[in-house]
């Protein structure tokens, strides 16, 4: 029974300490910010089984301001960095696969949400911007090191405008 149980936490172990999955960067003809290059953007991201961080931020462009000008990665982190949508010490790869907590943050600072006591007093966190946004159902059930595919990133964008569309009517 003891040789199960150490397999079993070895196995756990060894599972939960995997590398991320990467996904892919944006592909040149879906970086431009002419409609057809977003429509076609849009179409083919929910086929990503995983959307990179390159991919996300240009969703989150597109999504915010309608374009995304950046001519590459670097310049938007760059973009992201400076709306503190990102933190400044953020180095991660365009491939790697955008986690929900990085998101979150992001979708937190694109709402002006400043969240419960904790984020106000220590500003966002992964974890509590995920929390909140699952508190307001921009989010599903989810942690904050969770990978997102491409699929469940065009959700997400759904229900920020939703959320926003939702908050824009109450306040009326």
């Amino acid at each position: 029974m003891l040789n199960v149980g150490c397999s079993l936490f070895l196995f756990v172990l060894l599972v939960g300490c995997a590398a991320p999955r990467n996904g892919r960067p944006v592909a040149r003809e879906f970086s431009g910010s002419d409609p057809d290059a977003q429509i076609n953007f849009w179409h083919a991201l929910p086929n990503e089984a995983v959307a990179s961080n390159d991919q996300a931020f240009h969703a989150i462009l597109l999504f915010a301001d309608g374009k995304d000008e950046s001519r590459d990665y670097a310049a938007r982190v760059a973009t992201l960095k400076s709306r503190r949508m990102l933190p400044d010490n953020f180095d991660e790869s365009p491939e790697q696969g955008v986690t929900r907590g990085t998101l979150a943050v992001a979708i937190m600072k694109l709402l002006n949400d400043r969240g419960g006591v904790t984020t106000r007093v220590f500003g966002p966190s992964p974890r509590y911007s995920v929390r909140e946004l699952m508190f307001l159902n921009v989010l599903p059930p989810s942690t904050p090191n969770q990978a997102t595919s491409g699929n469940e990133l065009v959700g997400i964008i759904g229900a920020v405008e939703d959320f926003q569309r939702s908050s824009a009517g109450a306040n009326k």
